[in-house]
């Protein structure tokens, strides 16, 4: 004997779009890194392209190791879980001091050149921390008898280096 037939409603819910992403990240080695981010409903995280068990809590990467990392985040909408989206962090080396040496003594009210040093993309300071460096290098004044120092690092793969002292020393003219 057949029974009643009772209805079944079936709903298919379209597959939710890949997550808003910003990608790639970049750090130099030894920075402070920002928690990941994503735009999208219900994001859950992976380290792994496929498998595994997403968590709603974003990873901050670690910028310790200098190479490349890639984490994965999905959005769920309606209960659907959609596609992983790859987000690649990189760490660079941050690299060495630029090398310098510095100049012979120069006497009170001698012509002076810019000072040199051998490096990439080289950025000159007047202290040894803070400030804002400027792409040209300084030509020490010999007005005064003094011994100034002055600093410069290099910047490789969008990363400064340490500042490396350069010490200008002006003695007085004999009579």
């Amino acid at each position: 004997c057949e029974g009643l037939r009772a209805a079944i409603t079936i709903n298919v819910t379209a597959t939710p779009a890949l997550p808003t992403i910003v990608t790639p990240v970049t750090y130099c080695q030894g920075a402070t890194p920002a928690v990941l981010s994503a735009s999208g409903s219900g994001l859950l995280w992976y380290n792994a392209a496929t498998g595994g068990v997403g968590s709603a809590t974003a990873p901050t990467p670690t910028a310790t190791a200098v190479g490349s990392t890639i984490y994965y985040v999905s959005q769920t909408i309606n209960g659907c879980e959609g596609p992983r989206a790859a987000i690649t962090v990189t760490v660079n080396i941050t690299p060495a001091a630029p090398v310098v040496a510095n100049p012979a003594p120069y006497c009170q009210n001698a012509t002076t050149t810019p000072l040199t040093a051998t490096g990439t993309n080289l950025l000159w300071y007047a202290n040894a921390t803070g400030g804002v460096g400027s792409a040209t290098a300084p030509t020490p004044s010999t007005t005064a008898v003094s011994s100034t120092i002055y600093y410069v690092s290099q910047t490789i793969n969008g990363c400064e280096g340490p500042r490396a002292a350069i010490t200008v020393t002006v003695n007085v003219t004999p009579a």
